[in-house]
């Protein structure tokens, strides 16, 4: 069975075939293809992919104009970024929208699938050069930290409702869901807010008006 469901976008030809041979040799279903940001568009209207692999600067939209798109529409879809560099902006960027995933394209064959695996467990992957870059940043310590912002609208879902002090069961009544899958996203909701208990999340949640 296939981890995660996976539509790729690239304008480079040799890239994007190189980026499909690598996803069908993979437990990961590739679910689109596609050459530029207009294409990605259309295509999620009409599949809902797990994970979009984007290069950063294809034709517009980029995607980092999709990755706002995306939030604003509280898509769920977790997003991997495929590049040959980026600025200290662009990085910045990318941790303010929650990009879960970022690539180089020289190191691609090797760190992309593992950086899929880490994404479709829940978690984020950079490549190391990425990360020492985003920490030696002022802007890393600055960037927003707004559960908003990092958490997909079911995580936020759980998240609210655990920080109202509903336990697991009662949470995954509520949801229409089990206790197991109440578990997995509260797991996420930790990881991605740097957090360790359900007195944490209440603070956040009451300091941010989420509840």
């Amino acid at each position: 069975m296939p981890t995660a469901t996976v539509l790729i976008a690239d304008d480079h030809p040799i890239v994007l075939e190189g980026l499909v041979a690598l996803l069908n040799g993979s437990r990961h279903a590739l679910v689109g293809r596609c050459t530029g940001g207009a294409e990605v568009m259309e295509a999620l209207r009409r599949v809902e992919p797990d994970i979009l692999v984007l290069d950063l600067n294809m034709p517009a939209p980029n995607a980092l104009e999709i990755a706002r798109d995306l939030n604003a529409q509280r898509h769920p879809a977790r997003i991997v970024l495929l590049t040959s560099d980026l600025t200290d902006d662009d990085i910045a960027e990318a941790m303010q929208l929650g990009i879960t995933g970022i690539v180089l394209k020289e190191t691609a064959p090797q760190q992309l699938l593992s950086c899929l695996d880490t994404v479709a467990a829940g978690r984020q992957w950079f490549d190391p050069e990425i990360a020492r870059r985003a920490m030696a940043t002022a802007g890393w310590q600055a960037l927003p930290r707004r559960a908003c912002d990092l958490l997909t609208r079911r995580e936020l879902d759980v998240a609210r409702l655990v920080a109202r002090g509903l336990r697991n069961k009662e949470v995954a009544r509520e949801l229409t869901i089990t206790e197991g899958t109440v578990k997995m996203y509260l797991h996420n909701v930790y990881d991605k807010l740097d957090i360790a208990s359900r007195v944490e999340l209440a603070n956040i949640a009451r300091e941010q008006g989420l509840l």
